[in-house]
């Protein structure tokens, strides 16, 4: 689990924050920010609505690059970030229980790299104080998250990690899973039509292609041929498509080189694009990997799915253990208990 960016604690310190300062006389002062509501409480602990508001707005960009959100996506996405601080509330708990500890220097070393994602120091302060956010509100937000990180250290990633003769039983218990298909080296002639043109564009380029097949079928270059009169960008190679595991080519094409040997050419084929015609230069048999070649990547998978099976594992239990108590949310959309047990009021 990775520490969350400054960004993003930015945003959390302040929904946790929650504080309207008044400003100095000489400054005009800021809109002021709705008064914070419990959304949920995690073992007596109020969870409130700006930090649920600050979850919901890191999610966002991830979903639409607009920010431009249906509502019923909005939702889902509510649900999702209500989970997300519900279960950060009951691993940082965790990790107050465990004895985690953070030292001051620890906060200072991930304070400098947050900053370090700002061009300057003043575009760091500029972004602080548009959150209303004292350094020491920050400072407690970043000492949660590595408390929460440390807490999933002990709990998971230091446990979870799979060896290199794990992944080696794995390899040796699966071996189908590890064999390169099939392979075909495909050269593509293409007479392009636009799918509204009318029928007699589209009768003129089956004509010209059938042509041009003749013309390879009688000992003419495919390469040549492509050059010459291809619509397609492939032309500047000869119509060289490259190599293709068999079963990834379109319906079409599947079915034209379904039978071809390296060297044929195969009939007309349509496609909504306009007319083709495509020959196989070499065919690759399947392929067993070997566990050097893919060794490392296993160990990666395994690792990756072991970690996420534990953590999942780690918050169910965190989850059966907690009174987690829902409440309604003010923006009129109903947000459920995140996960058992939990209570409704």
């Amino acid at each position: 689990m990775k520490l969350k960016t400054l960004f993003v604690v930015l945003w959390i310190a302040a929904a946790a924050a929650c504080s309207e300062r008044p400003a100095p006389s000489h400054e005009a002062a800021a809109p002021s920010r709705p008064p914070a509501y419990e959304v949920a409480r995690v073992n007596g602990v109020p969870l409130m609505s700006d930090r649920l508001t600050a979850a919901v707005n890191t999610l966002v960009p991830l979903e639409s690059f607009h920010r431009n959100v249906k509502p019923e996506k909005m939702v889902e996405l509510q649900r999702k970030a209500l989970q997300t601080i519900v279960d950060e509330e009951l691993q940082y708990e965790d990790g107050v229980r465990l004895g985690v500890t953070v030292t001051d220097a620890e906060v200072d070393d991930a304070l400098a790299r947050g900053k370090k994602q700002y061009a300057t120091e003043q575009a760091f302060e500029d972004a602080r104080r548009e959150t209303d956010l004292s350094m020491s509100d920050l400072r407690r937000e970043i000492r949660r998250a590595l408390i929460i990180q440390k807490a999933d250290v002990r709990q998971v990633t230091s446990q979870c990690e799979v060896d290199q003769a794990e992944a080696a039983r794995f390899f040796a218990a699966n071996p189908q899973r590890f064999v390169m298909p099939e392979q075909l080296h495909v050269y593509a002639m293409t007479i392009g039509v636009d799918p509204s043109a009318a029928p007699r564009v589209w009768t003129e380029a089956k004509a010209r292609a059938a042509d041009v097949r003749r013309q390879i079928k009688g000992g003419a270059r495919f390469e040549d041929m492509a050059r010459k009169y291809s619509t397609d960008p492939s032309r500047d190679k000869g119509g060289d498509m490259g190599f293709f595991h068999r079963g990834t080519l379109n319906d079409a094409f599947e079915q034209a080189t379904r039978d071809l040997k390296p060297g044929q050419v195969s009939d007309v084929v349509q496609t909504l694009y306009g007319y083709h015609v495509v020959r196989v230069s070499e065919i690759r048999p399947p392929q067993a990997k070997t566990f050097a070649e893919v060794g490392a990547q296993i160990q990666k998978d395994l690792t990756t799915k072991r970690c996420a099976d534990m953590r999942d594992a780690w918050l169910a239990r965190l989850r059966a253990q907690a009174t987690v108590v829902m409440a309604d949310t003010k923006s009129g959309v109903e947000v459920p208990a995140p996960g058992p047990p939990a209570q409704r009021r």
